[in-house]
């Protein structure tokens, strides 16, 4: 049964979408890295999707740990950036829009390091089937979805500030952080 290929793709398919994948509704942490490992020595850091799809036709390969490190870290820096909003009084609209903004580079540029096309291929299709677009949520989905749950105004915007600063705890287990 294992040796079908329907299953085997199914298999891939989920593997695939937990490695990646955005953040889950629940059994999310909001914690930095817990098992953070040494970036290897001259394998260069992108600073965006851009950069890394220019590293990756230049022959700099990632894995699959090494793309959701990188994650990690950026949206772990985004509670640091709250801190400062909030300092400076930036409206929650605005702090919501520049935490999305923040999390949803970090995916881009983790799913651009990626080298296998069949498993982005894979993440895109999860996103285009639970978001309807393969890039992951919209801030206009997050918001609507916040409205569903009743909320409005400041909090609706405050959810999403919070949703950007949690990851799947599953998958960061599954690749051991």
């Amino acid at each position: 049964m294992w040796h079908d290929r329907p299953v085997r793709s199914w298999l891939r398919f989920a593997l695939v979408a937990l490695t990646l994948a955005g953040p889950a509704v629940t059994g999310c942490s909001r914690e930095a890295p817990a098992t953070e490992e040494a970036w290897p020595e001259g394998l260069p850091r992108p600073t965006d999707a851009a950069e890394a799809e220019r590293l990756e036709q230049t022959g700099t390969r990632w894995t699959n740990r090494q793309a959701r490190q990188l994650y990690l870290e950026r949206v772990a820096g985004i509670a640091g950036e709250v801190e400062t909003w909030k300092g400076q009084q930036i409206p929650a609209e605005e702090q919501a829009r520049r935490a999305y903004q923040i999390r949803h580079d970090a995916r881009m540029t983790a799913r651009a390091m990626m080298s296998d096309p069949a498993e982005l291929a894979a993440l895109q299709e999860r996103d285009r089937a639970k978001y309807g677009n393969p890039d992951g949520p919209t801030f206009e989905w997050l918001l609507e979805r916040a409205g569903a749950k009743g909320l409005a105004g400041d909090a609706a915007y405050l959810s999403i500030v919070e949703s950007a600063q949690r990851t799947d705890a599953g998958v960061n287990q599954g690749l051991g952080f």
